[in-house]
């Protein structure tokens, strides 16, 4: 992609956390002008959900620097504690020292003094509310919460959530559900997946209930299976 060429005309960040504290995800979105896009994505075993929404925007204007922006571009985030901080709580934390009004500390210190130095002229933060059907949220949404559970960028999710779809659309043989089960299970152990009990249990089926019910160690067939911090599940090829 040309920076030079591509004018950026809306980005959109959002991040999520299991157990706050617990694995995090976070997720950007930029949408250029030619209709083209980027999404970009990450994780941390042991986070919050605040630092996991300052993560994303943070990520996601280092990478807006890269680019030219629209006139009154806008950052989209469903974060009120992002904007709040970001457009007023900062200029009196700065004035006291980095402290608050109560002299403490501020909490999430690192992200704040690297979002404040990330500042673009014109660009501009607007809130919009969660899971009330946004196209952009929505999407930042699933990116931050598929790197929370350990999954991939949401166009990989989406493509085998295809393949299993369609696996029930062709009412396969039981030969054909296993050859589906292991591709599936292949493709989580390369990239490492984390899956928690229940999709693991959807994966598996109904004779691994009682195996994954005890969280521990088991085979399955050619699989590994390793119970990880008492909520997922990673897979290994007993064959390499």
């Amino acid at each position: 992609m040309n920076s030079k060429k591509n004018i950026a005309i809306e980005a959109a960040t959002d991040g999520a956390c299991s157990g706050n504290p617990g694995p995090g995800g976070w997720g950007g979105l930029i949408i250029f002008n030619d209709k083209s896009e980027i999404e970009i994505g990450g994780s941390e075993q042991n986070t919050t959900n605040n630092r996991m929404e300052l993560t994303a925007a943070i990520k996601t204007l280092e990478k807006l620097k890269n680019f030219q922006l629209k006139e009154n571009f806008k950052l989209r985030t469903d974060s009120k504690y992002v904007i709040e901080g970001y457009t007023k709580w900062i200029i009196n934390w700065k004035k006291n020292g980095w402290k608050t009004s109560s002299g403490k500390s501020v909490q999430n210190l690192d992200l704040w003094q690297k979002i404040d130095n990330l500042r673009i002229k014109g660009l501009e933060m607007e809130f919009v509310k969660g899971h009330s059907g946004d196209k952009q949220n929505e999407r930042v949404d699933l990116i931050a919460t598929n790197y929370c559970k350990g999954l991939p960028l949401g166009s990989e999710v989406k493509k085998l959530q295809k393949e299993r779809d369609f696996s029930k659309e062709i009412e396969p043989s039981e030969i054909q559900k296993l050859f589906t089960k292991n591709e599936l299970l292949e493709k989580f152990a390369e990239k490492k997946f984390f899956l928690n009990s229940s999709e693991l249990n959807e994966l598996l089926g109904k004779e691994s209930n009682v195996l994954i019910e005890k969280n521990e160690l088991f085979e399955w067939r050619n699989w590994r299976l390793i119970p990880k911090n008492q909520k997922y599940w990673i897979i290994e090829n007993t064959n390499i």
